[in-house]
């Protein structure tokens, strides 16, 4: 992910309140901090984004969308294996991300890829207030 691709992050962004763009430059520059994107060649078209942190073994999924057009095309999957794979690279053992309670699409692909529940955030999001169910993956063994 560069610059250049920061107004399509805030125009895919889904989730209430939204990240801003400022929000994405500055995770685009943080240091422990890394993002992928699915696009199209020719034409160009935004397909979605995953933005990541990993730092001393471990890593978190901050946020991981798929634009309207691109939906239940295999671009989440193809995003979440993308990244999973860095993080193996990186020797990362152990990944962890947040997902709504209600977002059964979400648990259900990273459920797929090995994800398991370990906790449970009551009223962890707003814009409608929301539990947010914790996930973990191991990736020792990958």
């Amino acid at each position: 992910m560069t610059e250049e691709d920061l107004v399509d992050l805030v125009q895919a962004e889904q989730e209430k309140p939204a990240w801003t763009f400022a929000q994405f430059a500055e995770e685009l520059h943080h240091p422990h901090g890394w993002q992928l994107i699915a696009f199209t060649r020719e034409p160009y078209q935004f397909g979605g984004y995953i933005c990541c942190r990993s730092v001393a073994g471990e890593a978190e999924i901050l946020k991981i969308a798929v634009t309207p057009p691109f939906r239940g095309q295999g671009v989440g999957s193809l995003l979440l294996q993308a990244a999973i794979t860095r993080m193996v690279e990186e020797k990362t053992t152990r990944c962890y991300l947040e997902v709504r309670d209600s977002n059964i699409i979400a648990k259900g692909l990273y459920e797929k890829f090995g994800f398991r529940q370990i906790g449970h955030r009551k009223g962890y999001y707003c814009s409608p207030r929301e539990d947010a169910i914790v996930y973990k993956l191991g990736l020792a063994r990958r």
